[in-house]
Order: C-alpha cells, then sequence, then structure tokens
C-alpha cells in the first residue's frame, strides 16, 4: 500500500522521444525547443541512466502555456525578389 502512494506522488518522467510521440512532433523539434527556450522545463536527474528525463505534468503546462509565433518565410521573399531581376521574365522576350 505504501508503493500506491509513492507511485501517485511521483510525476511520470519523460524522455525527449517520448514527449515528441505524445505531443505529435519530431524529435528534432523537441530538442531545438528544449535548447532555444528558457522556458522550457528543467530535466530530472534520474540515478541510473544518462538520459534527460522531464516531468510530464511539467511538459504538458508547457505546451498549453507556449506561444506560438510563426516563422518568416524566407522562400517566398527569394522568388519574390529573384522574379523579373534579370529582366527577361517582365520584357515578354521569347
Amino acid at each position: 500500500m505504501v508503493d500506491e502512494k509513492k507511485e501517485k506522488e511521483e510525476p511520470r518522467l519523460m524522455t525527449i522521444p517520448e514527449i515528441a510521440e505524445h505531443r505529435g512532433l519530431s524529435r528534432q523539434r523537441v530538442h531545438r525547443i528544449a535548447k532555444t527556450d528558457p522556458a522550457f522545463p528543467n530535466p530530472v536527474v534520474v540515478p541510473g541512466t544518462t538520459r534527460m528525463k522531464y516531468p510530464q505534468d511539467a511538459i504538458d503546462e508547457y505546451f498549453e502555456t507556449r506561444v506560438l509565433q510563426p516563422g518568416r518565410r524566407t522562400d517566398i521573399e527569394k522568388r519574390r525578389t529573384g522574379e523579373g531581376a534579370s529582366g527577361t521574365e517582365a520584357s515578354g522576350e521569347e
């Protein structure tokens, strides 16, 4: 009965691949977020393993409150600046 209480008190710990699967993201994306966002939860040290593990409740809270900031579409800018730059597309030459 003591083991049941202990199990309920300890949060589930997740590795980066488990977080990726749980949130529907790639491993690489989760690594990038963990590395660049200071608000990402800190890992928990688990004796006997070298893998970083994160409490699931902290991860869920982080992703629920995270504000997404869309990136700039650089591929569109390149096309727009590249069009007509040589003058052949706009001049009607064949």
